[in-house]
């Protein structure tokens, strides 16, 4: 507690972090196949089945996933171990933070137009997000 002016005050600060994210270094044509992939996703996808829709190779999504993730775009998580997935490595699975679905969203709308991704000029909401798999935290 602090004195001021014959008065008792007592100082609290408060620290967070609110809806920041980073600009990405690079915006690649493959990171915006990537980031489209993202946006119009229905369901949380592991890093082969996004490199599969994004139509580039795994090596080169895993990389742009890891730039997207620092700079708070994206974030990941572990499939957890079950029945149905034994005898086999376990998967990441990506999706979009909430700042980082804006800043894709205004990225594809300059970068490749609204006729590329329908509905981003328009501010439509993220379709639904489907069965996610088991987290393991």
């Amino acid at each position: 507690m602090e004195k001021r002016c014959g008065q008792d005050v007592q100082l609290q600060l408060f620290i967070c972090r609110v809806g920041v994210v980073e600009k990405i270094g690079r915006i690649t044509p493959a990171t915006l196949d990537v980031l489209t992939a993202l946006v119009w996703t229905t369901e949380d996808l592991h890093g082969f089945a996004l490199a599969k829709e994004a139509a580039r190779p795994t090596g080169t999504v895993y990389v742009i996933l890891s730039r997207m993730e620092q700079a708070g775009w994206v974030e990941s998580y572990w499939e957890t171990q079950n029945e149905q997935n034994e005898g086999r490595p376990r998967r990441r699975f990506y999706r979009l933070t909430p700042d980082g679905l804006a800043s894709a969203r205004q990225t594809l709308a300059e970068r490749r137009g609204a006729n590329a991704a329908p509905g981003l000029k328009l501010g439509l909401p993220r379709p639904g997000i489907g069965q996610r798999p088991e987290v393991q935290g």
